[in-house]
């Protein structure tokens, strides 16, 4: 295996390590240290057209190359911390696979976007890692939340080339753009992801992230289907 691909699964405990609800997850919020480098995403990155007639990633991702150059639509999570913390790098989900908000009552689970009730294999099957690489080829050094709109759940279309792969689920983007747009809601799973949805949904606040990390590390069970009973 290479060196690249060791660094890539190390920081971003890829498919093969997503399994129930993400234990271990830790805090979400950012933290407030400045790193060594203030490097910025450049705006090029992005952008406000969506591209028309997208396939999934579910569809696309099980026949794609090294190389080929790919366009998906899906949703940004699939693990507790979807962002890397210092560099270009997030997670992202078919929009198959259900986050927790659309399941049970309302604000039951404060961090939906870990998938957490999703068969593991499914999520396996069914994510990609994005990775935004400077002119050297590696991530560039800075969160990629919040650069173009980019935050979890939101649905995003992404353009780009397969940087690697493997049979163990392993799907590495380096996109070339991106378009972001909103966030779904129970009885509508595709608000957000048209063209003109953009503005679709309403972000998670910090502190119930932040409680729902906790749970997790505590192993407070969440009742996700609204039966009363915990799921986990």
């Amino acid at each position: 295996m290479s060196r690249k691909t060791l660094l890539i699964l190390g920081l971003t405990a890829l498919s093969t390590m997503f399994t129930g609800c993400d234990e271990g997850g830790g805090n979400t919020t950012a933290s407030n240290d400045v790193g060594p480098t203030q490097a910025t995403i450049p705006a090029a990155f992005f952008t406000t057209e969506r591209p028309t007639e997208v396939a999934d990633l579910i569809q696309i991702k099980p026949t794609a190359a090294v190389g080929d150059s790919v366009t998906f639509l899906a949703r940004v999570g699939g693990r507790v911390e979807p962002f890397v913390d210092g560099l270009a790098i997030f997670t992202v989900a078919d929009p198959s696979l259900l986050s927790c908000e659309l399941m049970g009552e309302e604000d039951h689970c404060p961090l939906p976007w870990d998938y957490c009730c999703e068969d593991s294999n499914g999520i396996t099957a069914g994510s990609a890692t994005i990775r935004l690489a400077g002119s050297a080829g590696d991530p560039i050094a800075a969160n990629a939340e919040g650069a173009g709109g980019l935050e979890p759940l939101k649905f995003v279309v992404v353009e780009g080339v397969v940087n690697e792969r493997n049979d163990e689920g392993l799907f590495v983007i380096d996109a070339t753009q991106i378009w972001v747009g909103g966030k779904p809601m129970r009885g509508n799973l595709r608000r957000g992801s048209l063209a003109g949805e953009e503005n679709e949904g309403a972000s998670t606040g910090d502190n119930d992230a932040e409680t729902h990390a906790s749970d997790h590390d505590a192993g407070v069970p969440h009742d996700h289907d609204g039966d009363g009973k915990p799921d986990h």
